[in-house]
Parts: structure tokens; C-alpha cells; sequence
């Protein structure tokens, strides 16, 4: 993992707040995403032949599904901001948030937005081969993102135990729990994390 300090510094300008887009490829094919949620029409998708510049610059806020992923926001708080997201969820379209505050915020601030670059927040499954491997860089990442399951942290020991290529972001997750736990201990820390 990369420090990520610079993100204190990010300027906003004109964007609402900044994030990484939600990965609308559904890898695991779960029924209940919304159908228009397939690779073609994922923004990191967009960024398949140019891997060195994702590295650095997020496709823009509008490419593919247009919602951010609500796992790492920047953000400068404002009244007005807050007002509009109090609106919106007094709409009848809220109900239909398929995936609550990332729907939304991509929903009311669409293209008002600052497309970070995946390595703030990046989803485990952007890893997968045929996912988003094309862009992926393991040296490059600064935030892991541990969405759906099985969280490392929920694995058990038969599930440890099973490993493939998909397994490395919750082989890292437990690498560093197991060096922070031998430091706890060296501190008279004990606890069940």
C-alpha cells in the first residue's frame, strides 16, 4: 500500500466531492444489480488500453454508469451540498436506489463530481483476472476496498485455506493484521482483532 496523504490537498474547484467510480462490471453476476450494470458500461472499462494513466487520473465522472463508489469520498462540507441530498431523499426516487448513497450522490451531483483514480479505493474484485486486471497494479495501491464477501477479517480458517488468484487483496488484509497483532502483544495488547 501507497501513502495517500495528497488527497488532504485535493481542490475541489467546481466538483461537489471527489471519488472513484463504482465498478458496474457485477463480476459475480449478482441478481438483484441493476442490468444495465455489465463491463461495457463500466467506466474502469474505458480505461483498458491506456493502464498507465489510470494509474493516475480516474475516467471522467461521467464515463460509464456514472456513480461513484461510496467507499472513499473528499469532500468539503456545505449546507447547500447537504440541502440538496435532504431533497432528494424526500423524492419518490429514492426508493429506487439501487445501491443507497453512491445511487444517489451519482444520481443528484452527476458530472459535478471529481473522478479519482482507482488506487484511493480499490475494489478487490477490480483485481480479478477479466475484471479489471488490465489496469490493476499491486505497487500502485493506496486504499483497499473489501467489498462483498467474504471479508478477510470474516474468513475462516477452512476459507484461509483455499486460495487462488482471486485471494490476494484478503492475503494482504491478513499479513498485516497478523504483524499488528504481534505488536500488540509485544505491548501487552490483547484483543480478539
Amino acid at each position: 500500500m501507497q501513502n495517500m496523504d495528497e488527497l488532504m490537498d485535493v481542490q475541489l474547484g467546481e466538483h461537489v466531492f471527489a471519488a472513484t467510480h463504482a465498478c458496474a462490471c457485477n463480476p459475480l453476476k449478482t441478481a438483484h444489480y441493476p442490468r444495465d450494470w455489465v463491463p461495457e458500461n463500466c467506466a474502469y472499462t474505458t480505461q483498458h488500453s491506456s493502464p498507465d494513466y489510470a494509474q493516475t487520473n480516474g475516467a471522467p465522472s461521467t464515463a460509464g454508469i456514472s456513480m461513484p463508489n461510496g467507499g472513499l469520498q473528499v469532500v468539503d462540507p456545505s449546507g447547500t451540498t447537504y440541502q440538496a441530498i435532504l431533497h432528494a431523499l424526500e423524492s419518490s426516487t429514492a426508493e429506487s436506489y439501487a445501491f443507497a448513497d453512491q445511487s444517489l450522490l451519482g444520481d443528484v451531483f452527476r458530472g459535478r463530481w471529481l473522478s479519482l483514480p482507482y488506487v484511493y479505493n480499490a475494489l478487490k474484485t477490480l483485481r480479478w483476472p477479466g475484471v479489471h486486471d488490465a489496469i490493476w497494479r499491486d505497487e500502485q495501491v493506496k486504499n483497499m476496498h473489501y467489498g462483498l464477501s467474504p471479508k478477510p477479517w470474516d474468513e475462516t480458517e477452512e476459507m484461509q485455506a483455499i486460495r487462488d488468484e482471486r485471494s490476494a487483496p484478503n492475503d494482504w488484509w491478513w499479513e498485516v493484521n497478523d504483524e499488528r497483532v504481534a505488536n500488540d502483544e509485544l505491548h501487552g495488547i490483547t484483543d480478539r482483532w
